[in-house]
């Protein structure tokens, strides 16, 4: 084709396009809150059956490259919208190049490009679905073409000089190479000190290091290593001994390890490293100068890990023992002479880590750190090309030039039309540039008239910011003292004291999280709202970015946090890889009604994916707090035909393929109402949460999700502003404005705290409030000086008294300090919610209680759980909207319930005043029992996949052991099995049991279509569609593409009969796929 004809294809598509009608409209982004807050009643029952379309998942949708047509987004929305999905949010990434017969390419932000995406709100629009849009190319995080370097994310830089006395003039090095013009260096100020006790700014080189290993630990030492060290896992109790002599006695105060992501980046968040060192005096004592583990980080830590040691003596030898959980690579081991703040690279907002108490203040000579009051700020001193006219006086002087530069994050991956840096987090300006350059287009262009929902902000990818233009004066503003003298703290210098200089870098932190939640959230939601759009937005504080974990939710319509597949014990697939259990905390405090979730996310596709997994998985979150979820992901497919899967995020290998050309795609109505049922349940009435976790006033790291202290007991955590803002007292319990209430305030990380929070904290306790913790042991900031010194103590004194251990009244409520939380909440009175060895989640309103519960990951659940609840006990099943009526056992306020789930099983238990369900029937009254298992079978298979059309069982087989052809044995895709049997006489109930099934069976009894069972167990209820005589029994069972890809991955391209962008390899073993049975039925007569 030439280019003529492409361009002449375009732009009558383009006519074509936008001129095509609208229709009906989208969606909420959210449930109606005085719906979601009305007594319980028959509306429930009836919904439970056909839940809302706000309930149902929405998927995101991925454009990938070129990669578009119009045809086959309006293919894709329909088939979207056939199966219940409520909404779609459109993202344009980029993954390779051309696929095969898209012609032309389209590029993005082109005004072909533009036709496309209106076209594609304008199908959302005809199809009822919500149409919402990512806000910006790729899928992180903010960022474009229209970003200047000016606007774009700011780190400090800067360079170091020595210089004594009477040196000079001389000229200090500009931070950044003059050959970076992109870095858009600018000079911030120029400050001088006398140089530290022992600072040279120069690693230790040793001259011997003894091992029980020929790894080159020397070289590593040194910086002399050509490659990392490849570290196995310690074994339990042992480490990896060192001894280190340097060539003169030297006091060693800071040892270096290189950042977590490069020692082990799928266990950042959990590094499982420990780390001692010992000082060894020539008679061969030691003295310890530092033992610490590495606290928990992020994705995206790319900073080293500083210790600080205590100082010992001057010493030759040092022993060092070094253990890891898991796998290590190390590419550095630095020890240094001078002081060092404990970990600064996450206290000053480098990177996000937890907070390490256990060296915080080494004792260390004080003429290691930094004088405040000997600061110079020579600022005015420095000419433009760096000459300085200062000599400085007696002694010898560090001289450090600091500036901003841009950090060079660009928002990916992305096409390269839409790439861009990433814009400034930290000003208004970065927010309104970035809205103007995508969204606002957009919005008042092709998506105009309403077109556009609302915007999503992704995964938050582009790292940290430690500086923006406004920086100082926006310091001031929230402090009061000035910031200029101590940003030698932000780089790593002990400024007066460690304990001092821990004070101002929270003071630093803070500034630095006001600016994020305000000047970029407040911002973007501020705009947003503007043009009638809702913006819902995923973690960053306290995922990646240091700051408030929870406040800059308050500026999201929709919170979002994300989960993975499948379960690990490690990274992505565990529950405390993302803050998960956060977003659903802010969004109890800040009063949002919904909990999204970028759900199935995954490094591990496979075209494997079973439902049954994926359930067990979003069973877990939902128990966590999640209420709605967000399919990731749907690829488009713009083939027109195409050979089946077709496209997919198979390129990078990420997410789980939700796609129409997907062998169970016909099914996915069935899992869309398990979830929009789950989603009803989840957002309606209030969560009931006993504790209130405060998070504390230093701007720590993610907490733990799964403490398993607080078994039995559901928990939110609270931050700050919510506290202060956002709570009250009544009838001894925390509320919300919007009604959520907790009977205890847990302050577990409380080493620091601030006045205003103490007195909050007194203020709830003389209301009648309960708060359990101990006295924080001082104060985190070094605003308000003596005064706040003063207020601290005294709300201490008042609180804690003299700290004793046990139960303290303090007004008309009480304070509970010494103890463990779980017997801290039993002196209070407060019994577990749950007991039972399940996972779980409990809401209410008027006239209900329920709880969502599931079993333990990996396993079933069969026995006894006891609720603090009373009434009437009812089971809905998610999976089939059925209603039964429990048998129970109720005492003293509590009911005792008998359980049987499988694995990946779920319920909702219901107590509601008085059931409109019958009891169910005592076991002697149900009826003399029959039970029969189908033995022969008539299997029938597709045309055109290599299998017979037709054959006769007498034994259930998975399809890859069938006498057939290798490519039948493959097969993939929808099966069907059927036989008949006589019934002499009517059954009351009868229950067809598959036993196991790969994956989805369709059930039809005499012509009449039952149920699609798509999770164990692969039961149902039958007995309705039976009659005398013969019956006949059809189960069309589909499993999944894996085995047909590993057969095509075998063969030519011109022989395959399928299309993927990543194959798996032909030489994988096929997977079972089939009905395997024992195929049973149960009846009563």
């Amino acid at each position: 084709m030439t280019a003529m004809n492409a361009k002449r294809r375009i732009c009558t598509a383009l006519l074509v396009l936008l001129t095509l009608p609208a229709a009906q409209g989208q969606v909420a982004a959210v449930p109606d809150t005085a719906a979601l807050r009305r007594p319980f009643g028959a509306e429930d029952a009836a919904a439970f059956v056909a839940p809302p379309r706000i309930n149902y998942p929405q998927t995101w949708f991925h454009l990938i490259g070129g990669n578009v047509s119009a045809e086959g987004i309006t293919e894709d929305f329909e088939a979207i919208a056939r199966t219940g999905i409520s909404g779609v949010q459109l993202f344009h990434g980029q993954f390779g190049g051309p696929w095969p017969g898209v012609d032309p390419q389209i590029p993005a932000l082109s005004p072909g490009w533009d036709a496309l995406v209106r076209h594609a709100a304008r199908e959302a629009r005809r199809l009822g679905l919500r149409f919402t849009m990512q806000n910006c190319s790729g899928w992180a995080t903010s960022g474009g073409p229209w970003i200047e370097p000016s606007n774009a994310m700011r780190h400090l830089a800067w360079s170091r000089t020595d210089l004594s006395a009477g040196e000079g003039p001389v000229v200090l090095p500009r931070p950044v190479s003059d050959g970076e013009a992109w870095r858009d260096y600018r000079d911030i100020a120029v400050l001088a000190f006398p140089t530290p006790l022992d600072d040279t700014g120069e690693r230790l080189r040793p001259v011997a290091v003894e091992s029980g290993d020929d790894l080159p630990w020397r070289e590593v030492i040194a910086g002399t290593n050509r490659e990392p060290l490849r570290l196995p896992p310690c074994a339990a109790g042992d480490s990896v001994r060192l001894e280190i002599t340097f060539p003169e006695a030297v006091v060693v105060r800071t040892v270096e390890l290189p950042s977590m992501n490069s020692i082990n980046h799928p266990r950042c968040y959990e590094p499982g490293i420990g780390l001692t060192v010992e000082a060894v005096a020539p008679d061969g004592s030691r003295r310890r100068v530092l033992h610490a583990e590495v606290p928990a980080s992020n994705s995206q830590d790319n900073t080293p890990v500083s210790f600080a040691c205590a100082d010992a003596f001057p010493a030759t030898r040092y022993r060092v023992a070094l253990s890891n959980r898991h796998h290590m690579t190390l590419g550095s081991l630095k020890f240094y002479t001078a002081a060092r703040k404990n970990c600064w690279e996450s206290e000053a907002g480098w990177t996000l880590r937890n907070l390490d108490r256990e060296n915080a203040c080494p004792k260390q000579n004080p003429a290691a750190w930094i004088a405040p009051g000997r600061i110079e700020d020579l600022t005015d001193r420095m000419r433009p090309d760096g000459g300085l006219a200062w000599t400085p006086p007696a002694g010898r002087w560090t001289v450090l030039r600091i500036g901003h530069v841009n950090t060079g994050r660009r928002n990916s991956p992305a096409p390269p039309e839409g790439t861009g840096w990433e814009c400034n987090k930290l000003d208004p300006a970065g927010a309104e540039a970035q809205f103007a350059g995508y969204i606002g287009r957009l919005h008042d262009g092709p998506l105009s008239g309403g077109l556009l929902g609302g915007i999503l902000l992704d995964s938050w990818e582009c790292e940290t910011q430690t500086w923006t233009p406004a920086m100082e004066r926006e310091f001031a503003r929230r402090n009061d003292y000035a910031l200029r003298r101590w940003l030698p703290a932000v780089l790593g210098y002990v400024v007066d004291d460690p304990e001092v200089s821990a004070r101002f870098l929270r003071d630093w932190r803070g500034t630095i999280s006001a600016l994020f939640t305000e000047n970029f959230y407040g911002t973007m939601a501020r705009l947003a709202r503007g043009n009638g759009l809702s913006v819902t937005y995923e973690t960053a504080a306290g995922d990646v970015f240091p700051a408030d974990i929870l406040e800059y939710f308050k500026y999201a319509d929709v919170p979002m946090c994300e989960f993975w597949q499948p379960f690990t014990e490690g990274y992505v697939g565990s529950l405390n890889f993302k803050p998960v259990k956060p977003t659903a905390s802010a969004a109890r405090l800040y009063g949002k009604p919904r909990v999204a979730a970028e759900a199935f996310t995954s490094f591990s596709h496979t075209w494997d994916e079973h439902w049954t997994m994926l359930k067990e998985i979003a069973n877990l979150h939902l128990s966590e707090g999640v209420t709605h979820l967000v399919y990731h992901t749907y690829t488009h497919n713009p083939q027109r035909p195409f050979l089946p899967p077709g496209t997919s995020f198979g390129g990078p290998g990420i997410g789980t393929p939700f796609l129409r050309g997907q062998t169970w795609w016909r099914h996915m109505r069935a899992i869309n109402d398990y979830f929009a049922r789950c989603s009803y349940m989840q957002e309606r009435g209030w969560p009931v949460s006993d504790v209130l976790w405060y998070l504390g006033d230093e701007l720590n790291g993610k907490p733990d999700q799964n403490p398993a202290f607080l078994a039995g007991y559901k928990y939110d955590y609270c931050n700050p502003d919510a506290l202060l803002h956002r709570l009250r007292v009544e009838n001894g319990r925390l509320l919300t404005p919007e009604g959520i209430e907790y009977r205890v305030l847990w302050l577990p990380d409380n080493c620091r705290m601030l006045p205003e929070t103490l007195e909050r904290i007194l203020g709830f306790l003389r209301e009648g409030a309960t708060v359990v913790g101990d006295a924080p042991e001082g104060l985190a900031t070094l605003n308000g000086g003596k005064e706040a010194q003063r207020r601290f103590d005294r709300a201490v004194r008042t609180i804690w008294g003299r700290g004793q251990a046990g139960v303290r009244r303090v007004g008309r409520g009480r304070v509970i300090s010494g103890l463990p939380v779980e017997k801290a909440l039993a002196a209070a009175g407060i019994a577990p919610d749950l007991r039972g060895d399940v996972l779980w989640a409990h809401r209410r309103t008027e006239g209900a209680d329920w709880y969502f519960v599931c079993p333990q990951r990996g396993g079933g659940f069969s026995g006894m759980l006891d609720f603090r609840c009373a009434g009437d006990v009812e089971l809905w099943d998610p999976a089939t909207g059925r209603r039964t009526r429990l048998a129970a056992k109720t005492a003293e306020g509590r009911t005792r319930v008998e359980l049987e789930l499988p694995q990946s099983g779920s319920c909702y238990v219901v107590f509601r005043p008085e059931s409109d369900l019958p009891l169910p029937l005592p076991e002697t009254a149900a009826g003399a029992a029959v039970e029969r298992e189908l033995d022969d079978w008539t299997l029938r298979f597709p045309a055109g996949w290599g299998a017979p059309g037709r054959m006769e069982l007498t034994e259930l087989l998975p399809w890859r052991a069938l006498r057939m052809p290798d490519e039948g044995r493959a097969f993939s895709g929808t099966a069907v099995y059927e036989t008949t049997f006589d019934l002499r006489e009517p059954l009351k109930s009868c229950t067809l049991d598959l036993g196991r099934v790969e994956m989805i069976a369709a059930v039809t009894v005499n012509g009449r279509q039952v149920q699609t069972l798509w999770a164990p167990p692969y039961r149902t209820e039958i007995a309705e569609y039976l009659r005398e005589g013969e019956n006949r029994l059809r189960i069309e069972v589909t499993g999944t593409w894996f085995n047909r890809l590993v057969y095509d991955a075998g063969r030519d391209p011109g022989e395959r009969k399928t299309w993927v962008i990543r194959w798996p390899s032909p030489d994988e073993p096929l997977r079972d796929s089939g009905l395997l049975g024992p195929v049973r039925l149960y009846g009563t007569r």
